[in-house]
């Protein structure tokens, strides 16, 4: 026999709560009922609950705070408003909070019980994909919750099975440091539904660096000039996807990304590349690097004397090396760093410390 869904009821009405319980216990649904936020929250956290009912206008609270509460305990989390006052204004405030919809209390309850299971299906779907993502699969986070990108990532998916979707939060701020233990490969962060936290994106990416260490930052659904992109590549990004990306260049740019390769124009890139060399100090001088992708320390040199911008023949003089040795340890390096030109070694090689 399968498993009742279950379901959470938050309102301050006692007559309210005990009416829908009835009727949705008659319907096969597990009822659980709560008066305020602080029940509510209690009961999600102990119980596996698929969707929530929460009354807009509660006599001492807001219903959309509470939703807005209970969303962080759980992503996945299906929020229906049910109010006897419905407004223009408190239907925007509440698709603005991500929640699967938003009903009068006096709406036929069959379109009401059409409703929650429609949200129960669309919460069993999400696990679902959740849990195939087994770990032989390159496993993404998706912190936004703009639905045509989320649908496209969902065809995206189904076309390229070698990756997964592991978690959806609908902006940075539901995102939990109890949550470490995901690990990803790749977030993908939706810059619209994230814009307050990447006008100043300093906080926003170094607690993602803490919470997905191991994970490749990349901004999706972006407009950025050079100069925020720089910004936001000093921050940690990987890469940046403008909202009418195709899924042959998602796979791409994605692909590109988990090799160690920063997703960017030819010419940032080579903007970026001019910027360090005219910082760069044309002594060279071994230092030793934070991450070292197996090089040896006359590679380290060799890299340095790139970055500088000697020829072959200019580090061979400047290191009493032949130039063939030069270009043998040039191709030695380009092989650890899965690089294949001098410029993307540089930039690797500044993005991890290297020089």
């Amino acid at each position: 026999m399968p498993e009742k869904s279950q379901v959470l009821i938050v309102d301050d009405d006692p007559e309210v709560l005990k009416t829908l319980q009835l009727w949705l216990k008659n319907e096969g649904f597990k009822v659980f009922t709560a008066a305020n936020k602080k029940q509510a929250e209690e009961i999600v956290k102990a119980e596996n609950i698929a969707v929530c009912l929460v009354d807009l206008h509660l006599k001492n609270e807001d219903g959309l705070h509470i939703s807005a509460a209970l969303k962080s305990l759980d992503e996945l989390l299906r929020i229906i408003i049910l109010t006897g006052y419905p407004t223009y204004e408190s239907a925007i405030d509440a698709i603005k909070t991500g929640l699967f919809d938003y009903l009068s209390k006096s709406t036929d309850n069959d379109a009401i019980l059409g409703k929650i299971n429609t949200a129960v299906q669309e919460r069993d779907r999400e696990l679902a994909i959740k849990q195939d993502c087994d770990k032989n699969k390159i496993s993404i986070i998706l912190i936004g919750h703009h639905l045509l990108f989320k649908e496209g990532l969902e065809n995206f998916l189904k076309e390229n099975t070698e990756y997964c979707l592991l978690q959806t939060y609908h902006a940075f701020d539901y995102v939990k440091k109890s949550d470490f233990n995901l690990d990803p490969a790749l977030l993908l962060i939706c810059a619209s539904c994230n814009q307050m936290f990447l006008e100043k994106p300093e906080n926003m990416f170094s607690n993602l660096k803490i919470i997905f260490p191991n994970a490749k930052m990349v901004l999706i659904n972006c407009d950025y000039n050079d100069d925020k992109k720089r910004e936001l590549i000093r921050c940690g990004a990987k890469g940046f996807l403008p909202a009418k990306t195709g899924k042959a260049n998602l796979k791409k740019a994605l692909n590109c990304i988990l090799q160690g390769q920063i997703w960017i124009s030819r010419e940032l890139s080579h903007q970026l590349l001019s910027e360090l060399l005219e910082d760069t100090n044309p002594e060279i001088v071994y230092r030793k690097p934070l991450s070292t992708f197996g090089l040896t320390n006359r590679e380290i040199e060799i890299l340095q004397a790139l970055a500088s911008g000697l020829s072959n023949f200019a580090i061979s003089e400047k290191l009493f090396l032949s130039e063939k040795t030069v270009k043998t340890h040039a191709h030695h390096i380009f092989k650890k760093m899965l690089v294949k030109t001098r410029t993307q070694a540089v930039m690797k090689a500044m993005e991890f410390h290297i020089i």
